[in-house]
């Protein structure tokens, strides 16, 4: 009997020392770039020349996770949203602006760059946690309640250094290192999360001025600070961001060092891009304004909560009073440049870096399907507006357009050119808005299994995960509720094919995603990565 219990024992052995094996692979290595590899962008920032001193002033402001219909010049009952409405208004409100990627890391970076993060091979976010184990993973899998999140299927992952090293490439130029290597000021208030490694910091990447966070979230406030109204979900990954508040990577920084901050983070960030401006008056300045509302964790200031008085849910509440609180920022910030005398002199964006998040159970892209994380309008169909007073008349501009002509058309209004060694995904947009030409006849979108394309009217999403392919009319069907790919499959084939022709041209991708999440629609559920 003993002997029995012994060798069931030592079989045992192997399987936990299999169990217990790292996951890490040289597959996912990433090492910091030589001097070498930065020569090329080293050679094209010190060639160029010193922008005009009247070279207008640039200001980019991006929500965090705000849908398009959050806002009430596209949604009759969303939040009153005035200021940000009149940059609509009072210039170009596109139609159909699309992110590059559903999630924020990469539509950042594709946004700063002008060209598609699928270009640097950037598909998902910068991770700081993968399963150490197949117990680990096993255990994430199958056993730990993860709501409709799982762990990816996959045993391959990066080591520790490798993760350090995610992010935006150093290599990548940006529009804030262009415009400073041209004498522009710069600064930047709000989330980075476009990684933290040596060289990787918003200081180092063009900006001169940088107060925030580098990670993808951070608390609006003290949780106990009077005032404040708090609404948990308690949903897996909102748990986590809770209980991370402002410490590492999504502590408060000022130009590196740590700083106490009491005020709420959403007027905070305006309240330094006001002193940015008046400070640098009287040159030419880009302002890069990344907030982080509605993002979770949902917190308001109880005087905005107050306002709302319609909404029965507590979540949704909170959620729409942040939008308020977003909202009255955005209006400090044009009522500055007015006051100033420079709001014909500045270029302002306003855009979401996806849409909003279903799973925080605030957000409602409807009439779009899906939201955050999904190919779907809901994910990647934005609010995206344009002001340039006096020089842009108000119009719709119905084309479709991207986050990474941000880029290439401020380039363009600066008079600084493009470098010539990499191919741009973004279009200068202002030739665009006289015309009837479309400036992309195509969009495209990767993350990992999952991908699209827009062509016209029409949109290719393939779906490996959930092994599913769909064709919609946009035009027709804005929420994408027909799939026609059965009906026009000659149609499917031909996008299909030249959705992958264009996948032949992308680098491998940096790192791997680290979870599927799953969104239900009419009885089937559709897993997207991340």
């Amino acid at each position: 009997m003993k002997s029995k219990w012994l060798w069931a024992g030592l079989g045992l052995i192997p399987l936990l020392a299999l169990g217990f094996w790292p996951l890490t692979s040289s597959r996912w290595i990433l090492n910091a770039p030589t001097p070498e590899d930065l020569q090329p962008k080293a050679r094209y920032l010190s060639g160029l020349n010193p922008a005009s001193s009247t070279a207008p002033n640039i200001i980019i402001i991006l929500a965090d996770d705000l849908g398009k219909f959050d806002i009430s010049l596209f949604g009759d009952s969303a939040v009153p949203t005035p200021n940000i409405d009149a940059i609509g208004r009072q210039g170009v409100c596109f139609a159909d602006g699309y992110t590059s990627s559903p999630i924020c890391a990469p539509s950042r970076a594709a946004m700063l760059t002008g060209r598609s993060n699928n270009r640097f091979g950037m598909e998902f976010q910068p991770q700081a946690r993968y399963p150490l184990n197949r117990l680990e993973y096993l255990a994430f899998r199958y056993i730990v309640p993860t709501d409709n999140w799982r762990v990816a299927s996959q045993f391959e992952f990066p080591d520790q250094s490798s993760m350090e090293q995610q992010g935006l490439p150093q290599t990548e130029i940006t529009l804030a290192e262009a415009l400073a290597a041209a004498g522009y000021s710069t600064g930047m208030f709000g989330k980075w999360h476009l990684g933290h490694a040596e060289g990787m910091k918003p200081n180092e990447r063009g900006f001169q001025e940088f107060f925030g966070f580098y990670e993808a979230f951070s608390l609006f406030a003290d949780s106990n600070a009077p005032g404040i109204v708090n609404a948990p979900t308690g949903e897996f990954s909102d748990t986590h961001i809770w209980k991370k508040g402002r410490t590492g990577t999504c502590a408060l920084l000022h130009n590196g060092k740590p700083v106490e901050e009491k005020n709420y983070l959403t007027f905070a960030i305006a309240d330094r891009a006001c002193r940015f401006i008046k400070k640098n008056s009287a040159k030419p300045f880009f302002l890069y304004l990344p907030f982080n509302a509605p993002h979770t964790p949902f917190q308001a200031p109880e005087a905005h909560y107050n306002k709302i008085k319609n909404e029965p849910n507590h979540v949704r509440r909170v959620y729409k009073s942040m939008i308020l609180a977003l909202d009255e920022a955005v209006g400090q910030i044009t009522s500055t440049l007015e006051q100033e005398g420079l709001l014909e002199n500045t270029l302002i964006w306003f855009a979401s870096d996806n849409g909003a998040a279903l799973y925080a159970l605030a957000g409602d892209n409807a009439p779009y399907r899906g939201g955050k994380l999904t190919h779907y309008e809901g994910g990647i169909n934005v609010p995206f507006l344009l002001q340039w007073k006096g020089k842009i008349q108000p119009s719709t501009f119905p084309h479709p357009s991207s986050l990474t002509d941000v880029m290439v058309t401020s380039m363009a209004v600066a008079g600084i050119p493009l470098p010539a060694d990499r191919t741009f995904d973004g279009v200068n947009l202002l030739p665009f808005l006289d015309s009837i030409a479309a400036p992309h006849p195509e969009l495209r979108w990767k993350s990992g299994p999952n991908r699209a394309l827009r062509s016209g009217r029409y949109k290719l999403i393939i779906n490996d995960l959930s092994q599913t392919v769909e064709l919609f009319d946009l035009w027709e069907d804005p929420s994408e509720s027909h799939n026609l790919i059965e009906k026009q499959a000659e149609r499917g084939d031909e996008m299909m094919r030249n959705l992958n022709n264009w996948m032949q041209t992308l680098p491998a991708t940096l790192w791997p995603g680290i979870m599927d999440h799953g969104i239900e629609y009419n009885g089937k559920t559709y897993f997207f990565r991340v």
